[in-house]
């Protein structure tokens, strides 16, 4: 093994143990993290580990470099990869987080559904009426049915051929729902409660419908971020973590 890479997994885990502390609240916005001095002495690292450590923080755009140490910047003006960490921080996700993420993702869909259904050749509106019909006949399987709705999202964002909403939905998915997981009731909806948008989103992919798309797409996205709300208010402890 290279002495390299033992250098790398202790800067990582560093740095983790960092930004999982100023995303907690233990250094404030405008703060200066600890020296590198004092870094080094409390995790016994060389100085090479707690750079590439400082490094990746500011990567992540949690903390800036400055003459005389490195400086913690607002969680507002991080970038999405923070939403991750502080997602993990809870046994029990914010609520908040949640519900702003599902909302951005809704509105991030609904463009790429309405781009999709402008562009979309006669085979591709069949392709995703195919999908349709796969996440209505699968009610009995949420698994199934997750994935297959996952499927349309990827239909979407591939039809309406944009590359930055592309990125960017790829970032909120892989950020979010990839780290929530299929069986999550979080981010599950019951078989009965999907069946109404579906169809609607059906009927307007077919007639190429694009605001009546638009429409269904915020209507199912509602029923997502309900759903997620219920879901986290029946978690247990969820009592206890409001109250405190």
């Amino acid at each position: 093994m290279s002495a390299a890479h033992p250098v790398g997994t202790r800067a990582d885990t560093i740095a983790s143990i960092l930004r999982d502390e100023i995303l907690s609240g233990q250094y404030r916005a405008g703060e200066r993290l600890p020296s590198e001095r004092d870094l080094v002495e409390r995790f016994q690292v060389s100085r090479g580990a707690v750079r590439e450590a400082l490094k990746q923080l500011q990567q992540l755009g949690i903390a800036s470099i400055q003459p005389g140490g490195a400086r913690v910047v607002p969680i507002a003006e991080c970038t999405l990869d923070v939403l991750g960490p502080l997602l993990d921080l809870n046994e029990i996700p914010d609520p908040k987080l949640v519900d702003e993420a599902l909302h951005m993702f809704g509105v991030l869909m609904q463009e790429a559904a309405t781009a999709a259904v402008e562009k979309a050749t006669d085979e591709e509106v069949a392709e995703a009426e195919a999908i349709i019909n796969e996440i209505l006949s699968c009610a009995d399987d949420p698994a199934r049915q997750f994935e297959a709705v996952r499927k349309l999202a990827q239909f979407y964002v591939v039809v309406a051929d944009h590359l930055v909403l592309r990125l960017m939905v790829n970032g909120v998915r892989t950020t979010f729902f990839d780290r929530m997981g299929v069986d999550n009731p979080i981010t599950r909806l019951g078989p009965d409660e999907l069946a109404i948008p579906i169809k609607r989103i059906r009927t307007a992919l077919v007639q190429r419908n694009s605001i009546e798309l638009g429409s269904a797409m915020r209507a199912l996205n509602r029923l997502f971020r309900d759903g997620a709300r219920r879901a986290l208010q029946a978690a247990p402890g969820h009592e206890i973590r409001k109250s405190e």
